[in-house]
């Protein structure tokens, strides 16, 4: 059976871990390394993907700032978002060129496939703590719906449907994909709110969703909540099992990124 390395990272800075994923996905292009999730926290900080636009900052560089949120633009996909502490982040390093059923056509791989396993994984994680969670048709990552109390009820939601609840607050994001893939490999991914502030959610116009109403699993139990680790192993676990691949235990050192975390990390 294949192996997927799981490499636990603590706390890493947003913009050291966007070249680590480069020179990363260039050895798992060039096959000097194998397929790997990166799991870690950042510190506060808003990436701007791709189809960012400038008013998905509703404040100027020096508002966030004083707040000590991080401006970075990144190669992924999609629009801002924040990352921060307790928010889980996993970066899958993955050749896709070795998932699955493979479309059509030369070098062609399945992206929205992979991008649906990131999803039911993040699902099948918080079903272990009792959240029912989906994907909305039309609007990437996770979501809860009151109106949804069974994740089976997600089946027929899409973006037109999802108007009224995103309005009312109902229906709130606990999850976000943005994927970069060059040649067949992956790198950037999920991230998956554990218990994490959520209130800088509310500074920015939220992946391109004016009424976009974050959530977190802390946030939805009313408790404490699960670790970030406890949450991204399950993920990590879920993922494995969806792809059909071993997952395996592997040290920050075997891929260059043994630079301690920052004390404040949480591992």
């Amino acid at each position: 059976m294949e192996t997927l390395s799981l490499i636990e990272l603590g706390r890493r800075d947003y913009a050291a871990m966007v070249a680590a994923q480069e020179r990363l996905a260039a050895e798992r292009l060039d096959g000097e390394i194998g397929d790997l999730l990166l799991m870690l926290e950042h510190p506060p900080t808003y990436t701007l993907g791709r189809r960012s636009e400038p008013t998905d900052l509703l404040h100027g560089p020096e508002w966030y700032e004083q707040r000590g949120v991080a401006i970075c633009e990144t190669p992924r996909g999609g629009k801002v978002t924040f990352h921060g502490p307790g928010q889980l982040v996993i970066y899958p390093i993955v050749d896709l060129r070795g998932i699955g059923e493979q479309p059509a056509g030369a070098d062609r791989v399945d992206v929205a496939g992979f991008v649906s396993s990131l999803e039911e994984s993040m699902a099948d994680a918080l079903a272990e703590w009792g959240l029912a969670a989906g994907r909305i048709e039309g609007l990437t990552g996770l979501w809860i719906d009151e109106t949804r109390p069974r994740r089976e009820d997600f089946a027929e939601a899409d973006a037109a449907s999802a108007a009224p609840g995103l309005a009312r607050g109902q229906i709130r994001k606990i999850g976000s994909i943005g994927l970069k893939i060059r040649r067949g490999v992956s790198s950037h991914g999920l991230s998956l709110n554990v218990s994490c502030d959520l209130d800088p959610f509310d500074w920015i116009n939220s992946c391109g969703i004016e009424q976009c109403r974050a959530t977190s699993i802390a946030a939805e139990l009313g408790t404490e909540g699960p670790s970030v680790t406890a949450v991204g192993a399950a993920v990590a676990e879920s993922l494995a099992g969806r792809l059909g691949v071993e997952l395996r235990p592997t040290d920050p050192s075997a891929v260059g990124l043994e630079e301690a975390a920052r004390p404040d990390s949480v591992a």
